[in-house]
């Protein structure tokens, strides 16, 4: 395969957090300008383990126009348990945005994270293990980019690379 050539498109099911820790890798690997996520609180997500976080530095140190959009119902869990993606927030501020969801976007129950408009893991409710990745497969990803843009257009900033008023 050239260096410029489209990676072959994969989609599979996923039934542990094990298997959507290593899926959720694999996502966040294949981006190249945007990630976007939406959980209720990151836990169990592998957000604040040291290779997750050397991952997503290298992320952000390889191209400044890239951005991690994060949508949270409780942003509270990552203030606590998260100081590595904390740490990465003050580092840099400019490319990462964290926001609490608001009115029925508090209804969405299914966390997933996409990787620009190509590839998605997708836990079918936060209840179930249950999940499908696809990579690089725009189809299987558009859905979900839309609904993200959807329940984005009802957060708020939640968590800042400051501590303004303390």
């Amino acid at each position: 395969m050239t260096e410029n050539a489209t990676p072959e498109p994969s989609y599979r099911q996923i039934s542990g957090i094990a298997e959507s820790n290593a899926a959720i890798e694999q996502v966040i690997g294949s981006a190249k300008r945007t990630l976007r996520i939406f959980d209720f609180t990151l836990s169990n997500r592998g957000f604040n383990s040291p290779a997750r976080a050397d991952q997503l530095r290298a992320f952000f140190v390889s191209g400044r126009v890239h951005r991690l959009h994060i949508a949270l119902h409780e942003p509270e869990h990552l203030v606590r348990e998260c100081p590595r993606l904390l740490t990465l927030l003050r580092q840099f501020p400019m490319s990462i945005e964290i926001h609490r969801t608001l009115a029925q976007a508090r209804n969405a129950a299914d966390p997933f994270v996409i990787a620009d408009d190509h590839s998605v893991w997708h836990q079918m409710h936060h209840l179930q293990p249950r999940a499908i990745v696809a990579l690089h497969s725009p189809a299987d990803t558009l859905p979900i980019l839309q609904r993200f843009e959807e329940i984005w257009e009802l957060t708020e900033p939640a968590v800042s690379a400051t501590t303004l008023g303390l």
